[in-house]
C-alpha cells in the first residue's frame, strides 16, 4: 500500500502515516471514513486508527492521552490494548474546527490511519468479486479530487498475498477464451491487472488469500 500512503499527503487516500504533534484537524482524519460511509454500503473497506510508538521506541508511553476537542468540550478517545483508537466518525462534527490531540510529540507517539479492503474467502470466485475494492477506490479518489479528477491516480492492479508460503497460481478464464495463468513470487505475492472487461471471468486460486491491496498509479 505504499502508493496509498503517498496519496494521503495529497488528501486522496491513505495508510499508514504518523500524525503531527499536538493538534490534528478532525476533518483531515474523518474525510476518508465519512466518504466510505457514503459510498461503501456493502462494507468492502474497513478503516481504523491506531496509536503507535515513534521510531526507535518499543512501546507507547503509559500516560499517553488522546482526546477530541469539539465546541469547547474535551472528549477522551478510548484506546484498546492493541493501540486501536475508538474515535467516532460523525458528519455533524465536520466543519467545526474539531481537533484530535496527543500529549506527546510525534517523535514519541503518533496516530496511524489504516484503510483495508476485505479479503474474499475461498479459492474459486468471479473476477468481479475478487476485485470488488477497485471500482469503489476509483470512485472515492475521483470524488475527493473533485474538479481535478482527470488528474487523479487510478487503481491499476490488485496485489494478492496468499496465505501459505511458497509460489502460488491464479487461473483466470474468460467466457470463450483460453484460461490464463498468473504466478506469484516465491513469497506468495501476485499483482493481478485490473480490467473491468474481465468481470465475467472465473478465477481459481491454488490456495486461499491472506490479504488483498489495491495498487494505485
Amino acid at each position: 500500500m505504499q502508493r496509498i500512503a503517498a496519496l494521503l499527503a495529497l488528501s486522496l487516500l491513505a495508510t499508514p502515516v504518523l500524525a503531527a504533534w499536538r493538534d490534528i484537524p478532525y476533518d483531515d482524519m474523518a474525510r476518508i471514513p465519512l466518504l466510505l460511509q457514503k459510498l461503501d454500503q456493502d462494507g468492502i473497506y474497513r478503516s481504523w486508527l491506531e496509536a503507535r510508538p515513534g521510531a526507535g521506541h518499543a512501546g507507547l508511553p503509559d500516560d499517553l492521552r488522546v482526546e477530541l476537542q469539539l465546541d469547547g468540550r474535551t472528549i477522551p478517545v478510548p484506546r484498546g490494548t492493541d493501540g486501536t483508537l475508538e474515535l467516532p466518525w460523525r458528519a455533524d462534527w465536520s466543519g467545526k474546527d474539531a481537533k484530535v490531540r496527543l500529549n506527546y510529540p510525534k517523535e514519541r507517539a503518533g496516530i496511524v490511519f489504516h484503510l483495508k479492503p476485505r479479503t474474499p474467502p475461498g479459492t474459486r470466485m468471479s473476477y468481479a468479486k475478487l476485485t470488488e475494492s477497485l471500482p469503489l477506490m476509483e470512485r472515492g479518489i475521483r470524488e475527493m479530487a473533485g474538479v481535478m479528477s482527470f488528474l487523479a491516480p487510478e487503481p491499476e492492479a490488485l496485489a494478492l498475498q496468499f496465505a501459505p508460503a511458497g509460489a502460488q497460481t491464479l487461473v483466470l478464464t474468460r467466457p470463450g477464451k483460453a484460461p490464463r495463468t498468473f504466478r506469484s513470487t516465491a513469497d506468495g505475492r501476485l499483482e493481478l491487472p485490473w480490467d473491468p472487461d474481465w468481470n465475467a471471468a472465473t478465477v481459481v486460486l491454488s490456495a486461499p488469500l491472506k490479504s488483498v491491496d489495491p495498487v494505485i498509479d
